[in-house]
């Protein structure tokens, strides 16, 4: 994790190894595993999308280039690791085996899209490439400065007539001055990379809640479809107890009307598929057309709880990457300060001066023609301390407020993620409730209801109303499915890191 969770309490971490560098290493790995549990790897593959790293820490003053030169490597991993060549490569790899399903239309070949062709992430990407161009800038030193003088008027002395002069002067700031310049960019650089996991956190969950969205309705369209069907077959059966003088032309009108209804429902559904559809291939970048369609016949993932404490979830939250860019932001506040310090003190010059000296008019006299040579030492005094000391205001100022926006970001993190827990434990109750109870007493009542038309003791409307509550219900259950996917995959952009399921179904209370 990086970033402080106290005021002042220590610098903002360098990074080891990038959130974005495993997360791309992992999620463009294929899955393994049976049909069975595949919804299960792609969703935690999603949530590994996301990992973050362990980050060194590091307390030094002037451990700026040490972070500019991890960031540089997280930077060249990251940019290895999300290129579109190695993305298609992954994305269009097929199931080599009989047990393994295809990595097309997987949440995870999705994301793995967007991460390399999200216009928004790749602006983030090339702000990250700008920042890390700034330290080596803050190391500069003034350039050598050259000069050279021809004696308009030669000085004769004793060895002979002076004629011309050549110089070099080179400055040098205060110490302070230059390292902290230097800490000032690479905690800059450090907080560009933290705001570009961030905003990966962010796109991570948009391509989740849209895929879920498609997910649903495709699957609400399966169920809608499997019920005209069964009305249709049931109509077969009223049209012929209609014949043999069982019922009444009003049964299976009424029949026809739910099958009618529903076929609208159905033509509904397709545009509000396409409309889906399109969000996901906006979501990401996919301009080349509509990506493969999230397969319908995998069953979602079973709704468990997280493993995590809900402490543990909240340090992590106060953590996250956004938290930490605005901790970045105010250590180089800090540094500027300190650079703005380092400018009030004076600057050393240190130089050559080489004066060509022509032939002396007696040429026995010793040392005739000798060039001179002289060391030139320089200070440079500042004097508009004024100017200097709002400088140094303005930076502290700065820093100030990004801690106050780092207290501000942690106070958001700790709501969200209680909204998130609390809707996530919701989701996990009303997929429970209705595949334990709802659902399988629905699928009771309409099977003992219909038979019970069969042999004369319900009637049609009992029939219908029974399928109804079955529809509702089916597409509840699936409706609740799709929630606790969004649900998750808000979780861990709000923690910025992977969340381990329980491994069975244990109470949902807090």
């Amino acid at each position: 994790m990086t970033g402080r969770v106290t005021d002042g309490a220590s610098r903002p971490k360098s990074p080891g190894n990038s959130r974005i560098e495993a997360l791309a290493r992992e999620v463009l790995t294929p899955g393994q595993g049976s049909r069975g549990h595949s919804m299960q790897s792609t969703l935690h593959t999603s949530r590994r999308f996301i990992v973050p790293a362990t980050l060194s820490a590091l307390f030094l003053v002037g451990c700026g280039s040490q972070i500019e030169k991890q960031s540089r490597s997280d930077f060249d991993r990251v940019h290895d690791q999300l290129s579109p060549s190695v993305v298609a490569e992954v994305a269009t790899e097929d199931a080599t085996s009989d047990d393994e399903l295809p990595t097309l239309g997987t949440l995870s070949s999705y994301i793995a899209r967007a991460f390399a062709n999200s216009p928004e992430l790749r602006a983030s990407f090339e702000g990250w490439r700008a920042a890390l161009a700034r330290p080596a800038q803050a190391r500069k030193l003034p350039e050598l400065l050259l000069t050279y003088g021809g004696f308009i008027r030669s000085v004769e002395t004793r060895v002979g007539p002076q004629r011309h002069r050549l110089g070099a002067m080179q400055w040098f700031p205060w110490p302070s001055r230059l390292t902290a310049g230097v800490d000032a960019a690479s905690y800059a650089a450090l907080s560009s990379q933290q705001r570009f996991e961030a905003h990966a956190l962010d796109v991570a969950a948009e391509v989740a809640r849209a895929y879920w969205k498609l997910w649903f309705i495709q699957k609400n369209k399966l169920v809608q479809r499997d019920q005209r069907e069964i009305l249709g077959s049931f109509s077969k059966q009223v049209r012929a107890r209609l014949e043999a003088g069982g019922t009444g032309l009003s049964d299976l009108a009424q029949v026809d009307l739910s099958i009618s209804r529903i076929s609208d429902v159905i033509a509904g559904l397709d545009e509000a598929e396409r409309g889906a559809a399109a969000e996901l291939v906006r979501v990401i970048g996919a301009a080349d057309g509509t990506p493969t369609p999230v397969e319908p016949e995998l069953d979602p993932p079973p709704a468990l709880l997280p493993q995590p404490s809900e402490s543990e979830l909240r340090t992590a939250a106060i953590e996250h990457p956004r938290v930490a860019s605005m901790a970045s932001m105010s250590e180089s506040a800090d540094e500027r300060a300190r650079a703005v310090k380092g400018e009030r003190a004076p600057s050393f010059g240190f130089g050559l001066d080489w004066i060509v000296t022509g032939d002396a008019p007696d040429p026995t006299t010793p040392d005739s023609g000798k060039d001179a040579v002289v060391g030139v030492v320089a200070l440079k005094v500042p004097v508009s301390g004024g100017a200097y000391r709002a400088a140094q205001n303005e930076a502290r100022a700065e820093s100030a407020m990004y801690r106050a926006r780092e207290r501000a970001a942690r106070d958001r993190a700790v709501a969200d993620l209680e909204q998130t827990l609390a809707n996530l434990r919701d989701a996990v109750r009303r997929v429970r409730l209705y595949e334990s109870t709802l659902v399988p007493q629905a699928e009771t009542t309409y099977s003992s209801t219909l038979d019970g038309y069969q042999s004369g003791r319900s009637s049609l409307a009992e029939v219908l109303i029974a399928e109804k509550n079955l529809l509702e219900l089916a597409l509840g259950l699936f409706e609740a499915h799709a929630a606790y996917g969004m649900v998750w995959a808000e979780l861990e952009r709000v923690v910025g890191q992977p969340v381990p399921t329980r491994t069975s179904e244990d109470d949902i209370a807090p």
